[in-house]
């Protein structure tokens, strides 16, 4: 009986690695051996010891992740089984892909996450902002981290998210849409002490069309039109998340035209719009690119797509989440067609106008998947894409 015991606890002995063992690594081996793991493996390591939390949580170690991280960045696919089902059983899943298969003709993906959500039929807002996802949802906008799965539920009047990259903050901005006067604009910085306060100085004479906003290089864009008529004068509202300030570009009538059905994407860090008549099928747009924001200078870009690509497609409507490093403009259907068929994104490359297509493996292409996570019984099933995200490990504090 005691030669078990003693046999019992050499094994325990074994299994167990002391903790004074783990303390005498060096720091860069520390550093080496976590820099080589997922961003799902370190947050669960952070609950190994202390010493390990520590380093996992670091503002160092954050940023060096991050640093390794965005030289593979991946695009975040996420699908909602339906707006029409009860709000209990209304469910949002995440799934990556990885770009190194850009030449590939098909992807497989991985299962990142899921929220008690569902995807908001009347806004295609998604987007990557520093590692986090800003998505608007049946309940909001939402901001969460694939990476270590939190998910923050932003205050209603929240409309756009931006990110400040020198002081590495997130801000919430708040547009209150009048018919009879301006808008009006309020700023929340999130994890802050802080509330919602205006922002400085005079809003101008402008009124935002609410079309879809998004956040390049600290700046938030969004269109708007002269206050006093919708035929004249539209332009492009910049708020800087750094500055808190507004500012207006001058834009093309055809950039903004089409008011919350107006199209903004960011080609190659630069501002650019898919000008297209969202009445119509898709056939041909228009790509026009902000080349210089102080003069301001748009160049216009015409595009014909060529019928033959939407040949195995059973869906009709199709966003414009982005553009590749390459330029290529990124098309996908914006829902699952009602029968099990093969799910496609495209790449249309604007100067030799020649279109290429990527089946994304597991994405609604069979029974099972369908019935598995509650597609198979819904009508709707919205999809929307992230071209560009970078896994992070950073945390934000939840502003309630």
């Amino acid at each position: 009986m005691k030669r078990k015991k003693r046999d019992h606890n050499k094994e325990h002995e074994k299994d167990s690695t002391p903790p004074s063992m783990l303390d005498s690594l060096h720091l860069d081996l520390k550093l080496d051996i976590l820099s080589c793991l997922p961003a799902k493996s370190l947050t669960k390591l952070r609950c190994v010891s202390k010493m390990w939390s520590s380093i996992i949580r670091s503002q160092g170690f954050i940023d060096s992740f991050f640093a390794m991280s965005s030289t593979k960045p991946r695009f975040i696919v996420a699908l909602t089984n339906g707006f029409i089902l009860p709000p209990e059983e209304r469910l949002t899943f995440f799934y990556s892909f990885s770009h190194e298969g850009e030449e590939s003709s098909s992807l497989v993906p991985n299962f990142e996450m899921v929220t008690p959500t569902s995807l908001c039929y009347c806004s295609e807002y998604f987007a990557s902002l520093h590692g986090f996802l800003t998505v608007e949802t049946n309940k909001g906008l939402m901001l969460c981290n694939p990476g270590t799965e939190q998910v923050i539920t932003l205050p209603k009047a929240a409309t756009f998210v931006g990110y400040d990259p020198i002081g590495d903050q997130y801000k919430a901005l708040a547009v209150e849409v009048s018919v009879r006067k301006p808008a009006a604009h309020k700023v929340l910085t999130l994890g802050g002490a802080q509330g919602w306060r205006d922002i400085e100085g005079p809003p101008g004479p402008y009124r935002t069309t609410t079309s879809v906003g998004i956040c390049i290089n600290g700046v938030i864009y969004s269109g708007a039109h002269e206050y006093s008529t919708q035929s004249n004068n539209p332009v492009i509202v910049c708020f800087d998340v750094r500055s808190e300030k507004m500012s207006f570009i001058q834009a093309p009538d055809d950039v903004v035209h089409w008011g919350c059905k107006s199209i903004l994407i960011d080609y190659n860090g630069k501002l650019a719009s898919i000008a297209r008549d969202p009445r119509c099928d898709l056939r041909r747009f228009d790509l026009w690119i902000l080349e210089d924001v102080e003069k301001p200078i748009w160049s216009k870009h015409a595009c014909v797509l060529p019928s033959s690509m939407w040949a195995p497609i059973g869906v009709v409507e199709y966003s414009f989440p982005g553009a590749t490093k390459a330029g290529e403009i990124i098309i996908h259907p914006n829902g699952l067609a009602r029968e099990v068929e093969p799910f496609y994104i495209f790449y249309f490359n604007v100067k030799t106008q020649n279109v290429r297509r990527v089946r994304l493996l597991g994405i609604g292409d069979n029974q099972e998947f369908r019935r598995s996570y509650g597609f198979e019984d819904t009508c709707e099933c919205f999809v929307r894409m992230v071209p560009q995200n970078v896994e992070s490990i950073a945390f934000l504090k939840n502003h309630t």
